[in-house]
Order: structure tokens, then C-alpha cells, then sequence
């Protein structure tokens, strides 16, 4: 059986190194609250306590910070920091939070957001990225407190 980084080990490096848009490092309740993982649940992982979450649990955080599920099947902090490198190099902030404001939503409203990004790239092959139509701009109050 293989020795695996340990998961508060696992968890410090993925908080230090996914940061929030703004780029401050998460809180465990802006986790908790962004994952539906109890508080409790998501502090114990972080603080070595929890030694064994369940595996749905373990989809979601990896789904929340936008990383593989092999994530947490890491030997070493090398292998960790290897394998968060080969994601999102250089990402700009832009596409950072695309990921993050759509990793709360329903499945369904991701689909539907897949399915939008699919039109644009069409779009832009169809037009060769040239002179597409600007989309709407809303206000901070169409849009409400994002």
C-alpha cells in the first residue's frame, strides 16, 4: 500500500497555492459555505483530524479548487505541487473566476455555461476572432451581489 501525503498536508498546499480570485488564501467558511461541506468537516480535513472524508466529499473539494481527483492520491508535496503546475499555468485571472463563480452553480447552469463557451469558440472560428458582437453589459444591480 502506498504512503500518501497526508490530507491536512494535501489541503495546505492546495489553500496556499489556489487562491481565492482576489488573491488571498480561502477561508475554511468561504469553503465550507462555497462547497456545502460542514464547516466542521472541511476544519478537521485542513487540521489533520480527519483522516478518511468520504469520497464525496473529497469530489467536492476537488471540484471547488478545480483539480483532478488524483490530487489526493499525492506521495509527496513534489508530486502536489507537480500536478497543480500542469493545471492552470499561468491562467489568467479572468478564467480563475469563471471556474470559481461556476463551481457553485447547478449542474444544470454549468451545462448551460459549457454551452455558451461552445457558441463563442464557434464564433470566433466562424469569424476568425474577428469583429464579434459585444455582449450586454449589466449593472452591479442586474446582476445583484455577486
Amino acid at each position: 500500500m502506498k504512503d500518501y501525503l497526508p490530507l491536512a498536508e494535501q489541503l495546505k498546499i492546495l489553500f496556499d497555492r489556489r487562491p481565492h480570485p482576489s488573491r488571498r488564501m480561502y477561508t475554511l467558511q468561504e469553503v465550507s459555505a462555497q462547497t456545502g461541506v460542514s464547516l466542521a468537516t472541511v476544519s478537521q480535513m485542513r487540521s489533520g483530524r480527519s483522516k478518511n472524508p468520504q469520497l464525496n466529499t473529497m469530489r467536492t473539494i476537488a471540484r471547488f479548487f478545480g483539480i483532478p481527483l488524483r490530487y489526493f492520491e499525492t506521495t509527496s508535496a513534489d508530486e502536489c505541487y507537480a500536478l497543480l503546475k500542469q493545471q492552470w499555468v499561468d491562467a489568467p485571472p479572468s478564467l480563475n473566476e469563471i471556474a470559481f463563480r461556476a463551481s457553485v452553480l447547478s449542474e444544470k447552469s454549468q451545462q448551460d455555461i459549457l454551452t455558451l463557451i461552445k457558441w463563442v469558440q464557434a464564433a470566433e472560428k466562424q469569424n476568425n476572432g474577428d469583429d464579434l458582437p459585444s455582449l450586454p453589459t449589466l449593472s452591479d444591480d442586474e446582476i445583484g451581489e455577486a
